[in-house]
């Protein structure tokens, strides 16, 4: 008597499961998910800061002055302070209520600690500009905290910087860029 079942061997389907498999795992390496979402964070990145940019010169142009921020922490001459959408609580001598942004002094990740109790110049609150030239002062999209006695990105500390040259050029840049990237915007 004759088999006349139809089928595949168990050899046939593990190396059809092998094949799969490898296919599989060459695309996944291809693709490199990671590299992307840090991609897509980095280009919202630059969406924000351009769009903080912009709010600023708006702004000027419509009280045809410079800006300067938020009485209580303005945007200081040739000084790099975190952006804030509000400087209550913050202060700059404290690691607790500090800021965290790597390029507030260079070093290590951490801002300058300055002098009095009170010192909130190392932030600079740009909350005045929303709702009416930005909807809202944006968050840094890695959310988190980047370390444990710094303040947290989040519902003040937006984990971008400012600097306000005395010839008047503005740089608005990111403190937490993925991949090492330098996001920064001037004019």
């Amino acid at each position: 008597m004759k088999n006349s079942k139809k089928g595949f061997t168990l050899i046939e389907l593990l190396i059809v499961i092998g094949i799969i498999g490898f296919l599989a795992s060459a695309i996944l390496v291809a693709v490199d998910p990671v590299k992307r979402i840090q991609d897509a964070r980095n280009a919202k990145r630059w969406s924000e800061v351009n769009a903080m940019l912009n709010a600023i010169l708006n702004k000027q142009v419509d009280d045809r002055a410079a800006y300067a921020g938020v009485t209580g922490a303005l945007i200081i001459d040739d000084t790099t302070q975190v952006i804030v959408s509000s400087h209550a609580g913050v202060v700059c001598d404290a690691t607790t209520t500090a800021p965290a942004c790597p390029y507030a002094d260079g070093s290590a990740g951490r801002p300058a600690l300055l002098s009095t109790a009170a010192d909130t110049s190392c932030v600079a609150d740009m909350s005045s500009l929303a709702p009416t030239y930005i909807a809202a002062i944006p968050n840094d999209p890695v959310g988190g905290t980047p370390t444990a006695t710094y303040l947290p990105i989040g519902p003040t500390n937006s984990g971008y910087y400012i600097v306000h040259a005395a010839s008047g050029r503005i740089e608005i840049g990111s403190c937490y860029p993925d991949q090492s990237a330098d996001i920064k915007v001037k004019r």
